[in-house]
């Protein structure tokens, strides 16, 4: 080869080199613009991504109060039912009572028909007589004394 011929060659050897050297820079650049341009996006979602985080926790934390709220009513609500059963439970002893009590007056009343006790038939009003020879005045004669 002549010297024309090598230094024509480094020519295109070095121009080569050249251009790679250019292309591959160029291409990092578009390469950082494009991860610049993939910062800014993700920077902006990950700002939407935190909003939406808080009020996810705001709204479990209101979840949290109305569930203990919840919890709450129905604790007391178990404790009313309980003392309702209580309260009923001795009105219905002391019902039981009160009748007992107005069957055995029935018994002992000599003037009282007896004959309703002894058919089963329980008095739930009071009844009260009076001696056959005593009036009853300006009183109803289904009125208590």
């Amino acid at each position: 080869m002549s010297g024309k011929e090598w230094l024509l060659l480094i020519l295109i050897v070095v121009v080569i080199v050249v251009v790679v050297v250019i292309m591959g820079r160029r291409r990092k650049t578009r390469q950082a613009e494009r991860a610049e341009s993939l910062r800014s996006e993700a920077s902006e979602q990950s700002n939407l991504v935190r909003q939406r985080e808080s009020k996810a926790a705001e709204v479990d934390a209101h979840a949290r109060v109305a569930q203990a709220e919840s919890d709450a009513k129905a604790a007391e609500a178990e404790q009313l039912a309980l003392t309702a059963e209580r309260q009923k439970a001795e009105a219905s002893k002391q019902r039981s009572d009160v009748d007992d009590q107005f069957r055995k007056a029935d018994k002992v009343d000599p003037h009282h028909d007896n004959s309703l006790a002894q058919e089963g038939t329980t008095s739930r009003r009071p009844r009260h007589t009076t001696p056959p020879d005593t009036g009853t005045g300006d009183r109803d004669a289904g009125t208590p004394r």
